[in-house]
């Protein structure tokens, strides 16, 4: 019986898990040299950054934003604009280097990866 207690509280953890851990953002950048890219197709809309975490840094709040869209999987971060989010909600095809503009994208880190955090920790508090 003491064993199915780590079961459930694994469960729970793998079934409840907060999506913003399993979400992570990449930089898009070039493979010849590694500078970043801006998507130069238009974005689903443009968005005004979350006031969530006003300290953290602009791209970061961008991707807050699109985290909350429920569409949102790309985004570019323009620095000069005045709504400085430009959501996706398709995967861009046409990038270049622009100054100013990065495109990030949102991938989901997987279930298996969460479950075996979970059961990495579990087996470190029951040792």
């Amino acid at each position: 019986m003491p064993v199915l207690a780590p079961i459930a509280w694994l469960m729970i953890m793998m079934l409840a898990g907060n999506e913003a851990h399993q979400q992570s953002m990449k930089l898009m950048t070039r493979p010849s040299d590694a500078a970043a890219l801006c998507a130069l197709d238009p974005p689903t809309r443009n968005a005004t950054m979350s006031q969530t975490m006003p300290g953290a840094p602009a791209a970061v709040r961008c991707a807050m934003t699109c985290t909350n869209d429920g569409g949102c999987k790309h985004f570019n971060y323009v620095s000069t604009e005045s709504n400085p989010c430009q959501l996706y909600h398709y995967r861009p095809t046409n990038f270049s280097v622009l100054p100013n503009c990065q495109h990030y994208y949102m991938y989901e880190q997987g279930r298996l990866h969460y479950f075996l955090y979970c059961l990495n920790l579990c087996c470190h508090l029951y040792n």
